[in-house]
């Protein structure tokens, strides 16, 4: 064919429908059988190119070669590794999607199942393949936290794949045996709930459900006035929040519970369930700055609409945030460059706890 006739397609398409090709073949295919799809789709062009292909993606994992091994052999085998998605990315999304699977690593996400992995993989390979150095294995894409992470609580994955299918599918119920924390001399219960959210906090994964039945060992139900929530169920009829590595065992169940009408997953009272809240809405705060933290949340706001102004003693910050745990625990991490001024019942709950480590730091060894 003359070649100034016919131009082949771009790379990226070709390449596309090339990965798209063996990802549904059943068998290896030979050099000659995709070029003469690509053919059919984009018009004759050299089969030389489609081998420089084959080549570049089997460069690094996710392309797999091996020689034909027939009585005439002359041709390579081409087969899909785990490196094969059928997606393009440019390069600074290959480079924003590494340091998110990173960044999840660190705070319990497991991706080393077979689809995030081909993500993965394709990812660091297009970077691979576009940038002038291996980025990823010489560490130019990282990420970090100043916080120490604890490792997340071992869990089974097996009991993960059943709770995401049933929140798919949206009608099935689980039956779930669980060990409570906080619950008297009770080792173990048993619910059957309805899927409601899965929440991937501080590394560990946590379901939310609406709780339709429940079961302990005889003489040991908690109490109608004993605290419950986040380390066991509200009872029936409620929400909570379990913790997916204290799940013992997880099965699908039959029964379709209905969801609660004008459920809100994000509101306060389902949200308290996942994390320490101590109040219902925002709160009006106000802090005493070093020039340390002054530096800090001028770069990084403590929240949005916050107002920082000179005094005689450093500076004063001013806004409106929640008073959760997570609030109240960095105040405590940064006590020698902040002090809270407002409200009063913050102010005591610092001052409180300081007062307390102080005790324990005095005390003899």
């Amino acid at each position: 064919m003359a070649g100034s006739k016919y131009t082949a397609p771009d790379r990226d398409r070709r390449r596309k429908v090339l990965r798209k090709l063996l990802q549904d073949a059943t068998t290896a295919q030979k050099t000659e059988q995709l070029h003469s799809v690509l053919e059919e789709q984009f018009g004759p062009y050299s089969i030389r190119t489609t081998r420089r292909d084959l080549v570049a993606m089997a460069g690094r994992p996710g392309l797999v070669k091996q020689a034909d091994k027939g009585p005439n052999a002359k041709s390579l085998l081409w087969t899909e590794g785990r490196g094969g998605v059928d997606l393009t990315l440019s390069p600074m999304e290959c480079m924003t999607l590494t340091a998110i699977f990173q960044h999840a690593d660190r705070f319990g996400f497991r991706s080393d199942t077979e689809d995030l992995a081909k993500l993965r993989e394709y990812a660091s390979t297009e970077l691979w393949k576009k940038a002038h150095r291996d980025l990823v294995a010489e560490g130019r894409i990282t990420t970090g936290t100043r916080f120490t992470v604890l490792k997340p609580g071992v869990y089974k994955e097996e009991h993960l794949r059943i709770i995401q299918e049933a929140l798919i599918d949206g009608s099935s119920s689980l039956d779930i045996v669980y060990r409570p924390r906080d619950a008297g001399a009770a080792e173990q219960c048993w619910y059957r709930l309805k899927p409601l959210a899965l929440s991937y906090q501080d590394s560990n994964i946590y379901l939310t459900a609406l709780v339709h039945q429940e079961q302990w060992p005889e003489g040991q139900k908690p109490l109608a006035d004993a605290p419950r929530g986040k380390y066991s169920s509200n009872g029936p009829g409620k929400t909570c929040a379990l913790m997916l590595h204290r799940m013992l065992d997880v099965k699908t169940c039959w029964e379709n519970i209905p969801e609660l009408v004008a459920h809100d997953l994000r509101s306060v009272e389902v949200q308290k369930d996942l994390m320490t809240i101590h109040s219902d809405g925002p709160i009006d705060i106000e802090l005493r700055l070093s020039v340390n933290l002054h530096n800090r949340l001028s770069e990084n706001p403590l929240a949005e609409g916050q107002v920082i102004t000179p005094s005689t003693e450093g500076w004063m910050l001013k806004c409106q945030v929640d008073d959760t745990q997570g609030l109240r625990l960095f105040l405590l991490s940064n006590a020698g460059d902040i002090q809270v001024v407002a409200p009063r019942h913050l102010r005591d709950h610092v001052r409180g706890v300081l007062r307390q480590a102080l005790e324990i730091y005095d005390s003899k060894l």
